[in-house]
């Protein structure tokens, strides 16, 4: 394949030549690749299986993810130059397919009565969502195990809504009706307390206060005792810059203690906290590429964030600032000063 009609965005899924699963990271992407990471591969002992029989197995943290690739699939590493740094990511030559979310959904809604009780609920959620809050249909989607035929009765309901527009209409819905929309529940109790000790394991010392802002997420919880999360996503026309636009200097991890004086794009993947720091300057914003960080703090608050600091600059405009990324690390963190000391 050595073009693509639609270009591949967070949400979307990518089967390579080798019969290799990456999930798609971000919304913009280099010239003749798509920056993505490495789900699932085929492994004749694995506890997933397509409808063609093949086994997979899906691969969970970023140095297992790496060590594969390092070892048999090298392809599928690439040095960044202007960033500095390694990346996963897939060369247009080497996609197979692509799996779009909104493709998979609407093959779910025309199984008709054909579907697991999983698949069921994930229709009837995204019927919810697109009643209720005015969408068209082609802007949500499904992703995740579900998207690529791998899913079990253990799986949850992971969900991709496309657009700025689509995006806040669904987070104003979740926030001004989630207690009104049937079978639609936040995490409490002691399901609320294995979310937060799965998601934030590296961080028992802040369990409480991290159970409070967890339970207070919309884009998240039980819909029919099934776990849900629904991610939201700029497309590409709405980004100001392109990939190669931006020089990335790292500047390793640190530690920063700084006030939020704008959450709305805190709510996207990957999302955005612009902040001001009197400890640091120069620092403009917090951003991560994982769903853990949306909806965490707002506007006013004082936190407390580690992560790795780099100095960007839009070599079209020349303008340079510094920002914090989180999440590429377990031990990265942001949390209300409040919470912390």
């Amino acid at each position: 394949m050595n073009s693509l009609r639609t270009v591949p965005i967070e949400g979307y899924f990518i089967m390579t030549n080798d019969g290799l699963l990456f999930e798609v990271k971000g919304n913009i992407h280099p010239r003749n690749k798509i920056i993505a990471y490495l789900r699932y591969i085929q492994d004749d002992e694995g506890d997933r299986h397509l409808e063609s029989g093949v086994k997979f197995r899906k691969v969970y943290n970023l140095i297992d993810r790496n060590e594969i690739l390092r070892t048999k699939y090298q392809q599928y590493l690439w040095f960044d130059e202007k960033r500095g740094r390694e990346f996963q990511a897939v060369p247009i030559d080497r996609i197979s397919f692509v799996l779009k979310p909104a493709d998979g959904l609407r093959q779910l809604l025309d199984m008709g009565s054909h579907v697991t009780d999983l698949q069921k609920a994930s229709c009837s959620l995204a019927e919810l969502l697109v009643n209720q809050a005015d969408l068209d249909w082609s802007n949500i989607g499904i992703t995740g195990s579900q998207l690529v035929g791998l899913s079990s009765q253990k799986s949850d309901i992971d969900l991709v809504v496309y657009g700025s527009k689509s995006a806040r209409k669904i987070h104003g819905l979740l926030k001004a009706k989630l207690n009104s929309l049937r079978e639609i529940e936040q995490y409490h109790g002691n399901r609320l307390k294995r979310h937060v000790k799965f998601r934030w394991e590296k961080h028992e010392q802040w369990m409480k206060a991290l159970q409070m802002i967890e339970s207070q997420k919309v884009f998240q919880g039980l819909f029919r005792s099934y776990d849900f999360f629904i991610r939201t996503v700029k497309l590409p026309e709405e980004m100001d810059y392109n990939y190669e636009d931006l020089v990335i200097r790292d500047e390793g991890t640190q530690k920063v203690s700084c006030v939020v004086v704008d959450d709305s794009d805190s709510i996207f993947t990957p999302c955005i906290y612009t902040v001001q720091s009197d400890e640091m300057t120069e620092l403009q914003n917090l951003i991560s590429f994982r769903g853990r960080f949306t909806e965490h703090v707002f506007a006013g608050e004082a936190v407390e964030a580690r992560g790795r600091l780099e100095v960007v600059t839009n070599s079209n405009t020349n303008e340079s600032f510094t920002q914090l990324v989180l999440g590429e690390d377990p031990f990265d963190y942001l949390m209300p000063i409040k919470d912390i000391h």
